[in-house]
């Protein structure tokens, strides 16, 4: 990069920091205006104390901010954009750049770049960071919102071995479960056993989870037992199987992918897998919809050209949200749209558009 590269990436990169905070600031004040009454309530009718209760929710907004980056990102990208275009313009600075034969692309080209760093940290993100702080965010988003601290119903099959796991409640964050079974399928009926215990709680030593009134049922004599058998029933893994009832974008694209092919009917499992990978992508597509509109030279042209910047990033946005509704909700035969065209369908339309537009740039 040369010197006028890195002049506009810094204008670019100054602009996406001050967009970005701002965005997650706003974004946290309206979640929490809108929640406050409703999980004062919640720490009240656990008994939960004032300080307490501010602790508990401030570490929640603090765990929350990488769900926000990945939700506000490509909307800071096409702020930081504007403004970029917009500061180059109103110092006369544009002009001067074609006029000593550089394109406007080659202009444009330190902003595309921040908008694909945004896509790439959203990535990234989204696979190592929201993982380390998703437990904790399902289950504060639980007990906040139903005053629940647990996962309900959880179940692992092995069919292959014949295994098949269930409890009634499983609390990742002391990592217990309660009313577990095991059953054991053989070859024949007589060769079924069935491990069922009142309680259990994960031993790190021992790598297994440790019974409380645990029994074992063979058909003839049950016998006591202390330990459940399973170390790769690792307690990581039964929140993977309780992904059901937590916020798609609480997972990783391992967990999305791992899900995909458990539960291949989910269409709504699939569509967040897709989504996962085409929302990044809106960063840099916002900004080929959104820069020829900035890019100006006539006088009185700046507000016009604005709205019409906005309108197109705001269609793109309700034709997003409507595909994925269309893509979860449907009949008991499927969908209305299949999950891969509703996650996609926006991306092609409008980056089709965004790259008739960016070609047509003004020079």
């Amino acid at each position: 990069m040369n010197a006028l590269d890195r002049y506009v990436g810094r204008i670019a990169l100054g602009a996406f920091g001050v967009a970005l905070a701002f965005f997650l600031f706003l974004s946290t004040l309206v979640d929490l205006l809108n929640s406050l009454p409703s999980y004062i309530n919640k720490a009240k009718e656990q008994g939960i104390g004032n300080f307490d209760f501010a602790l508990y929710l401030g570490l929640y907004y603090v765990k929350l901010v990488p769900v926000l980056f990945n939700l506000v990102a490509p909307f800071a990208v096409v702020i930081a954009g504007m403004f970029t275009v917009a500061r180059l313009q109103q110092a006369n600075e544009v002009v001067p750049m074609l006029f000593v034969g550089r394109s406007i692309y080659a202009v444009l080209r330190p902003v595309l770049a921040v908008g694909m760093l945004a896509a790439l940290g959203m990535v990234c993100c989204w696979q190592w960071v929201v993982p380390q702080f998703g437990e904790g965010l399902a289950s504060a988003q639980s007990f906040l919102k139903d005053g629940k601290k647990v996962h309900e119903g959880i179940v692992h099959e092995v069919r292959d071995s014949g295994q098949f796991f269930y409890a009634k409640k499983f609390d990742p964050t002391a990592r217990t479960l309660e009313e577990a079974s095991l059953l054991q399928q053989g070859a024949l009926a007589a060769d079924c056993t069935l491990l069922v215990a009142a309680r259990a709680v994960w031993d790190d030593a021992k790598q297994d989870w440790r019974l409380e009134q645990g029994w074992l049922k063979d058909g003839a004599v049950d016998k006591p037992v202390q330990w459940l058998g399973r170390p790769d029933l690792t307690p990581a893994l039964l929140l993977r199987e309780c992904r059901d009832t937590i916020d798609p974008e609480l997972l990783s694209y391992t967990d999305l992918g791992e899900m995909v092919q458990a539960r291949p009917f989910r269409a709504d499992i699939r569509l967040a897998f897709h989504h996962h990978i085409t929302w990044p992508l809106a960063c840099v597509l916002l900004l080929l919809l959104s820069l020829p509109m900035a890019v100006y030279y006539e006088r009185g042209s700046r507000i016009g050209r604005l709205l019409w910047a906005i309108g197109l990033c705001g269609a793109f946005v309700l034709v997003d949200m409507t595909c994925q509704s269309l893509g979860q909700r449907g009949t008991i035969e499927g969908p209305w749209m299949h999950p891969v065209m509703a996650a996609w369908m926006p991306t092609i339309l409008f980056g089709s558009l965004g790259l008739v537009l960016y070609s047509g740039t003004k020079t």
